[in-house]
């Protein structure tokens, strides 16, 4: 079975990290993302089975691969980079690593939310820049604040427990309501009602067809003008149109995002521009002990394929 890494991974630390997959077969590992489609496919065509990062592997792409039989992704976001549906009619198996880095994401939204409500990126340039401003730089305590989590899968709940040590009321929705999902004090909540009453809203839910622009204007508005938004999910989750709109007119007081509609953004993203956002590179994932998870998860779901099973397969083939 021929095995390739189309675009790299940054978790692979040393080719060593590879052996386990060379006993399966020829590994092909790519230092980096192809510069375009036509070196996508052409990388991608003698693979029976890929470990994708983040290149597309759309409906065109998939075509391009006859012999391709297994793609397993890197993180729990494949439906933002694979065609399921397409893979599907090509009897083509994907798999994605979850729980690879729960606490990672989870300690990265907690710092995101710090660094949101006591303004550490503008004081911090503020001061290296020579001015010294304490009072322009007032913050919001989270102790005794409520604290709106969307999503309570494994970043969720980590995400969960991380404000109850902090002294938070947590109030979180999911779409699979159950009692252990309301887990350090949760109150499960209508999605509404979360968004009405959170002095922080942050997004821990799996990117999917259903879920898509699921947080829409209508839940944006409902927020109070002093609240704060965080999303290290997934971009695609929010109407980001109007979440601009909302922090331009200061109807939000601020935002943090380490997830964008493209990326990396383009020149003219608007969020940028806005004073009150705190954007970051997509990094909630990247520490060393979540790569290691995340690939040796991905390595077990090839090893899986290869004996005829299935592991964290979700199309079903």
């Amino acid at each position: 079975m021929r095995i390739v890494f189309p675009d790299g991974a940054g978790c692979v630390q040393h080719p060593s990290d590879l052996e386990p997959l060379r006993k399966l077969g020829p590994v092909d590992f790519y230092d980096g993302p192809p510069p375009d489609r036509a070196q996508l496919i052409e990388r991608l065509r003698p693979a029976e089975a890929v470990i994708l990062d983040y290149s597309l592997m759309d409906a065109e792409v998939l075509r391009a691969c006859e012999r391709l039989r297994f793609v397993s992704f890197l993180g729990i976001g494949y439906g933002t980079c694979i065609d399921v549906a397409e893979a599907t009619r090509r009897g083509v198996a994907v798999a994605y690593t979850p729980d690879y880095g729960a606490t990672s994401v989870a300690e990265h939204a907690l710092a995101m939310i710090l660094a949101l409500t006591r303004h550490i990126g503008p004081a911090f340039v503020s001061a290296r820049e020579g001015r010294w401003e304490p009072g322009r730089f007032q913050g919001m305590e989270l102790h005794g604040k409520t604290l709106g989590i969307v999503g309570l899968g494994p970043i969720g709940t980590e995400m969960a427990r991380l404000g109850a040590g902090l002294g938070m009321r947590l109030l979180g929705w999911t779409r699979r309501a159950s009692p252990e999902r309301a887990r350090h004090g949760v109150t499960l909540v209508a999605l509404d009602e979360l968004f009405a009453a959170a002095d922080v809203v942050t997004l821990h839910l799996a990117y999917t067809a259903e879920s898509h622009g699921l947080i829409s204007r209508a839940l944006l508005e409902r927020m109070k003008p002093e609240a704060w938004f965080v999303n290290s999910a997934r971009a695609r989750l929010v109407d980001n149109e109007a979440l601009a709109d909302l922090l331009r007119r200061g109807r939000l007081r601020g935002a943090a995002l380490d997830v964008h509609d493209t990326e990396p953004p383009p020149a003219d993203y608007v969020f940028r521009t806005l004073p009150n956002v705190l954007i970051l590179p997509h990094i909630g994932y990247n520490t060393r002990e979540a790569g290691s998870n995340m690939l040796r998860i991905a390595i077990e779901t090839v090893e899986a394929f290869a004996r005829g099973e299935r592991l964290h397969v979700v199309n079903g083939v």
